[in-house]
């Protein structure tokens, strides 16, 4: 499909702050009627539902058309927009951080979840496979009805109602992940090279903490290395290094805030050679050291 330019929205970038306001304040789900935004970003998780009419969906610089029962995953500050308008109804799902840390161990468990919260955004635009969550009807109908339940609950100071957003939005995400994982087991995962390189980049996201090789990589898609990086960069627009290298400095973000562990326990939990390594990679992307990041954010 050819890409095509969306213009920025005039608020191009969310924060955590515009949308999560108490400690227990982790989810926020509402229905966006006549959508129409341009290309922005957020701090946070976003799920996307399209519950009526017909638009596109743009993520990055690809486009893909957008109907009912699309669901559209995009992880924090990747650019993203909508061309739809009059008749075109979207709802939003919002996960923050804290939501994100507080429930991972528990979402890892989740089939196909590393594939559709980290591979399938990556590829979404970047190939004509359909290795990408449609809900049937059946589908649709229940996941939507939990769905509302979040959206019931609008009293963002209540910690009862905060929680049941919470406790909702993991149904809806476990039944997502089980709704895909079903749909791939009954196509087949009949994709080639495409879905070769989706299950590269989910064990990227579920072994980043060990030493991981090219060969390791073309191993598991079962292709050769020069058409596995050559694919790889097409989809991600960075190397297989690159790549592991961002989900490391992301998964010490998160442990910088989350525990009391050194810099020395976190460079060696996701998998850098030592502190050293870690504080260059890690100002290379957040402009500070892991000391002056975990100081100013906590």
């Amino acid at each position: 499909m050819e890409n095509q330019v969306l213009a920025r929205h005039k608020h191009y970038f969310y924060y955590h702050w515009e949308f999560f306001q108490t400690p227990h304040d982790l989810v926020h789900a509402f229905l966006e009627k006549d959508f129409n935004t341009g290309m922005h970003e957020q701090e946070f998780y976003e799920i996307n539902i399209i519950t009526k009419g017909s638009g596109v969906h743009y993520i990055h610089t690809s486009r893909v058309e957008a109907t009912i029962g699309d669901v559209f995953i995009i992880p924090p500050r990747v650019s993203h927009g909508y061309l739809g308008g009059e008749g075109f109804d979207v709802f939003h799902l919002l996960l923050s951080d804290t939501f994100m840390n507080k429930h991972m161990a528990d979402m890892q468990l989740f089939p196909s979840f590393y594939t559709l919260f980290g591979a399938e955004p990556m590829m979404r635009g970047k190939t004509e496979s359909n290795l990408y969550l449609k809900l049937s009807p059946e589908d649709f109908k229940v996941i939507m009805n939990i769905l509302w339940q979040i959206a019931h609950y609008k009293n963002y100071g209540d910690t009862v109602e905060d929680l049941m957003r919470s406790n909702f939005a993991m149904i809806a995400i476990g039944m997502m992940c089980q709704t895909y994982t079903q749909s791939c087991i009954q196509r087949g995962f009949d994709a080639g090279n495409d879905h070769a390189i989706m299950k590269s980049i989910s064990f990227i996201h579920e072994k980043y903490f060990e030493k991981i090789t090219i060969d390791d990589l073309t191993h598991i898609a079962h292709i050769s290395r020069t058409s596995y990086i050559k694919k790889f960069k097409e989809i991600c627009k960075m190397s297989p290094a690159a790549y592991i290298t961002k989900i490391r400095i992301e998964s010490a973000s998160v442990m910088l805030l989350n525990t009391s562990l050194t810099i020395s326990e976190i460079a060696y939990k996701t998998g850098f050679y030592d502190v050293s390594h870690l504080t260059k990679a890690f100002a290379s992307v957040y402009h500070m050291s892991p000391i002056a990041y975990r100081d100013k954010n906590k």
